[in-house]
């Protein structure tokens, strides 16, 4: 006798013996199956990404300082160092060029690099913030080339047979010198003020030996004939004037700044005459003719 599970089992597959299932429904159940696990996963990435969008706007209002300034690589950055440029004015290139490589920063002139002579111009300037590695622009007062008979110029004051004792205050060597440049047999030398440009003078010196004196003793004629003031240095007549660059007397109303140099010029002894010069911006200064005068009485040749 049949079990009353028994009973109702056999029942149901009689209910259903002549139901046959459709070719498609397999596949449409694995279809069905299918389109769950896509939509599962699916939105398992929508959630992934729901958690990235509100991740990053975290980490950039983070609140931290921001970084210094670089340039992007990718996934990495570079931060660019600076360094401080030193002062190397004044220094032998040799030198500055050392200092400067220990600093970081380089000289690419060969030729500035292996000069002789100081540092006259640096760019960048001292005390600048560079990146590492900038190039660095030396200008170069090189050595002044001086002929042996302009005599002993350690200091400037000694030149041609000549030696400057008096020069205004505040005045040092202009470090240069030049031969032959006022005639034959003739020398020249300068004093500038600390830190003057290059080119410019205050007081300029030139000595005429031999055959150039006669230019001093033609000049004493002509200027006294054209209104130059004559004066006494040590029992020596001597002009004392503003010359222009055309080589006359200037006028009573020919100021310094229109291009008149103060001049003051004389023969110190036979076959050895001195012409002194005060330049127009120097002689804005002070008073040139006074100076002048006092310069030309502190010359003395050189026994």
């Amino acid at each position: 006798m049949k079990t009353e599970e028994e009973a109702i089992a056999d029942a149901m597959a009689a209910h259903v013996a002549g139901v046959h299932p459709g070719p498609t429904l397999g596949r449409d159940v694995r279809r069905r199956h299918r389109a769950r696990v896509l939509r599962f996963r699916t939105a398992g990435a929508a959630l992934a990404t729901a958690l990235v969008a509100v991740t990053v706007p975290a980490l950039i209002n983070s609140g931290e300082p921001p970084k210094a300034q670089h340039a992007a690589t990718g996934q990495d950055q570079a931060v660019m160092d600076l360094v401080v440029v030193p002062d190397v004015v004044g220094k032998p290139v040799a030198e500055a060029v050392q200092t400067l490589k220990q600093a970081g920063l380089v000289v690419e002139d060969p030729e500035t690099a292996t000069d002789t002579g100081s540092v006259r111009v640096q760019a960048p300037a001292a005390g600048q913030e560079v990146t590492m590695g900038t190039n660095v622009q030396l200008t170069v007062g090189r050595e002044p080339s001086v002929p042996q008979d302009l005599g002993d110029l350690g200091d400037g004051r000694k030149l041609g047979g000549i030696h400057v004792g008096y020069l205004p205050d505040g005045l040092e060597w202009g470090k240069w010198s030049g031969k032959n440049g006022f005639g034959k047999t003739s020398y020249t030398t300068t004093f500038v003020e600390p830190g003057q440009p290059e080119g410019y003078y205050a007081v300029q010196v030139v000595v005429f030996a031999g055959e150039a004196t006669k230019q001093v003793a033609q000049r004493l004629v002509r200027f006294s004939e054209e209104g130059a003031k004559t004066v006494d240095i040590r029992g020596k007549e001597a002009y004392l004037a503003d010359v222009t660059e055309g080589g006359e007397v200037a006028s009573d109303t020919t100021d310094n700044s229109e291009g008149s140099t103060s001049t003051i010029g004389w023969t110190l002894r036979k076959g050895l005459a001195v012409e002194v010069f005060i330049s127009p911006d120097y002689a804005k200064k002070v008073d040139a003719a006074v100076e002048l005068k006092k310069i030309a009485e502190g010359i003395e040749p050189v026994k």
